[in-house]
């Protein structure tokens, strides 16, 4: 796999999104008030990179692969983001740069919740919940936009530390059961890790 290199990075960088959860799973429903997510999060121990396995489609990731996400301390409570994703149709790379902050960083329970903005967008809402995570393995992360009328829009992604996820016993029973919990099965769409041309980002 070639790396990508600075003039790619220039020339293939696309406005993915203004916010991270522009998704297309609609629901005539609001969002849910009965989603738990980690407690206690050790932000330090999520930074790194993380490989995307499957995820509701996207707007901004419509018939994208490789995707990758990496995180990097900026302070306690804040860090940088760099998304980068690849399209076998046509082969392109697109790299969307970002920052993350912990939604409620004074509350003593530490709730896994981020807001995510791109492009100097508004870093405002509380898009980015962890469910959960072993921060050695996988992570699934959820998210709710409300919309007028009583309507919500979802965004959902399983997250792994290698392109492809362990199937550790444990780990395995951990992601089935939110997936069975929180996610609808029929909206999920499988990321490919594995082709040649997926670059090292």
């Amino acid at each position: 796999m070639e790396s990508l290199t600075l003039v790619q990075i220039v020339s293939l960088v696309t406005l993915l999104a203004v916010s991270s959860v522009s998704a297309e799973v609609y629901y005539d429903r609001p969002c849910r008030t009965d989603v738990e997510t980690v407690q206690g999060f050790c932000l330090d121990r999520y930074l790194g990179k993380w490989f995307e396995i499957e995820r509701y489609e996207q707007e901004f990731e419509t018939n994208l692969d490789c995707t990758q996400a990496q995180y990097g301390l900026i302070d306690p409570s804040t860090v940088s983001v760099m998304n980068s994703a690849y399209s076998l149709m046509n082969d392109t790379a697109i790299v969307a740069i970002g920052t993350a902050k912990l939604s409620f960083p004074e509350d003593e329970l530490v709730p896994a919740k981020l807001n995510v903005s791109f492009f100097g967008a508004p870093n405002d809402r509380s898009n980015y919940w962890v469910l959960d995570t072993d921060y050695e393995n996988f992570s699934v992360v959820w998210s709710c936009e409300t919309l007028p009328e009583n309507r919500s829009r979802e965004s959902y992604w399983l997250l792994s530390r290698t392109r492809q996820l362990t199937q550790d016993e444990q780990v395995m029973e951990r992601v089935n059961s939110l997936v069975e919990k929180y996610i609808d099965p029929e909206e999920i769409r499988v990321t490919n890790q594995s082709d040649d041309r997926c670059l090292v980002f």
